[in-house]
C-alpha cells in the first residue's frame, strides 16, 4: 500500500481551521446544553452528542466542564457582536439597534446566548469565586460595543458628547434586562412582537445621535 505523499497530509493552516470550527461546534453546542438545562444537570457527553463529537475532542481543549461553561458564555456573548460589528455596510446606530432588536430571540437564535447568560448570572451570584470571570466575558463584550460607538462617534452617528462608557452600560444593562425578562414568560402581558420591540430598539438607539441645533 503507498503511503501518503506530503504534498497529500493536511497542512497546519488547514488542521488549524479544521480545529477551530470543531471548537466553534463544541461551544455552540455548549451553549445551548447549558442554557436549557443549566450547568449543573449539563452533561458532557449531552454536549458532546449535539456537537457532532467525543467527549475526548471535549478535554482536549478544556479540562473541566467549569472551563467549558465559561468558554461557551465568553464565545457566545462575542457570536451576535462581532458578526453584527463587522458589517461595514451599516451604521453605528444601525449596528447597535440590530443588536438590541435581536435581545428576545427568534429566528437570529438569541435565545442560546440569553439563557446562557442568565445562568451564568445566577452561578456568579452562588459562587463568588465565578463573578470575575463572568465580569471579564461582560467586559470582552464592552470592547466590541465601545469599538462600534467610537466609530459611530468618528462618522457624526452618535452624539461625541455623550460618554461612551454610559452607552456601552446602557446596553449591556438593557440587554441583561430583556434576557431576564423574557425569561420569565409566558406573562399575563406577555412579551411584545419581535417587530415591535426593534422598532422600540431603533428609537432608543436614535436617541443617541447627534444633538439637533
Amino acid at each position: 500500500m503507498q503511503a501518503p505523499s506530503v504534498s497529500d497530509a493536511p497542512s497546519a493552516t488547514e488542521s488549524r481551521r479544521s480545529s477551530d470550527i470543531s471548537t466553534d461546534r463544541i461551544l455552540d453546542a455548549a451553549a445551548l446544553v447549558f442554557g436549557q438545562k443549566g450547568y449543573e444537570a449539563a452533561r458532557v457527553a449531552d454536549i458532546a452528542r449535539r456537537s457532532g463529537l467525543t467527549t475526548g475532542a471535549i478535554y482536549a481543549r478544556w479540562l473541566t466542564k467549569h472551563e467549558l461553561f465559561l468558554a461557551a458564555v465568553e464565545h457566545r456573548g462575542l457570536t451576535r457582536t462581532e458578526v453584527v460589528s463587522g458589517q461595514a455596510d451599516l451604521s453605528a446606530t444601525r449596528k447597535l439597534a440590530e443588536l438590541g432588536g435581536g435581545l428576545l430571540g427568534g429566528d437570529n437564535g438569541d435565545d442560546a446566548a440569553r439563557n446562557l447568560m442568565l445562568e451564568a448570572c445566577v452561578m456568579a451570584r452562588r459562587d463568588s469565586s465565578l463573578s470575575a470571570e463572568v465580569a471579564q466575558s461582560l467586559d470582552v463584550e464592552a470592547a466590541v460595543l465601545a469599538e462600534v460607538v467610537e466609530q459611530g462617534k468618528a462618522a457624526g452617528d452618535i452624539d461625541a458628547d455623550l460618554s461612551t462608557e454610559a452607552i456601552v452600560f446602557a446596553c449591556q444593562a438593557l440587554g441583561l434586562g430583556a434576557r431576564l425578562a423574557a425569561a420569565a414568560a409566558p406573562r399575563e402581558i406577555g412579551l411584545p412582537s419581535l417587530d415591535d420591540w426593534r422598532e422600540l430598539m431603533t428609537r432608543f438607539v436614535e436617541s443617541i445621535g447627534p444633538s439637533q441645533p
